[in-house]
């Protein structure tokens, strides 16, 4: 009899003692999976393009005689064929002449209307920081 309490009391003991150990080490790990976020690539067309159109071609159009950049071949212009090109320099991306113009440090500020919102400069930064590809 003394040898069933004594299993009764050990097997009480221990379910209460996994059950505080199950308790005391549960943690909250969120999901299983956690699909790692992806940040997709800036498009010239989709994204740099149209900062040009909506700021810069009132004054860099077909009439422009160092850069155009309301057509096309925009993006030949500013890696190849502009006055000044490249105007992008994928080595050294924050010193790109197109960067240095927007923010002002060299020349004045581009647009000359007034200047692009700091999310625009920084997503053509982004642009040439990923290889100012031609997408």
């Amino acid at each position: 009899m003394k040898t069933t309490k004594t299993l009764l009391s050990f097997f009480t003991l221990f379910v209460f003692g996994m059950s505080l150990t199950f308790v005391s080490c549960k943690k909250d790990i969120g999901p299983l999976y956690v699909a790692p976020s992806v940040i997709p690539p800036v498009s010239f067309r989709n994204d740099v393009q149209p900062i040009f159109n909506s700021s810069c071609i009132s004054c860099h159009n077909a009439a422009h005689q160092y850069l155009q950049l309301d057509s096309c071949c925009s993006y030949y212009e500013l890696l190849f064929t502009g006055a000044n090109a490249p105007y992008v320099d994928t080595a050294n991306p924050s010193q790109s002449l197109i960067i240095k113009r927007m923010t002002g440090e060299i020349g004045p500020t581009m647009p000359l209307s007034g200047a692009l919102p700091q999310s625009e400069i920084d997503l053509v930064l982004r642009w040439i920081e990923e290889g100012a590809e031609n997408n």
